[in-house]
């Protein structure tokens, strides 16, 4: 199981709010464990989304100079509605860039069980 750290861009009262968490894939989901915190002081719980292959259009890596996007596409709002933050038409996890290789092998990983469930 490979977990990727990532964060998102803040949100909340003056965009004070810090949202962290961790990716990976476990049986045919994609994973999403995040964490909130207020100016890095105040932790909330984790949340975690678990993700249906079927859930989303489109899963790419945009590569940046520092840190690279992981890129969700969903095909309805739900998604984007379940992961804090403001996002419009998908939701971008922001990772390293030392951590590309394990981006694009979660990636495949992913793509194989959404194959997987296309050939039944």
């Amino acid at each position: 199981m490979n977990r990727i750290k990532f964060t998102l861009p803040s949100v909340g009262l003056l965009e004070l709010t810090e949202v962290e968490g961790v990716v990976w894939v476990e049986d045919g989901f994609l994973v999403l464990e995040i964490k909130q915190s207020l100016a890095g002081l105040v932790n909330t719980d984790s949340e975690v989304v678990k993700i249906e292959p079927n859930a989303l259009k489109e899963i790419y890596l945009q590569r940046r100079l520092f840190k690279d996007r992981l890129v969700l596409v969903p095909k309805k709002t739900d998604l984007l509605n379940a992961i804090p933050g403001k996002h419009i038409s998908d939701v971008q996890l922001r990772i390293w860039r030392t951590k590309r290789f394990q981006i694009e092998r979660l990636i495949e990983e992913f793509h194989e069980v959404q194959w997987d469930l296309l050939a039944e």
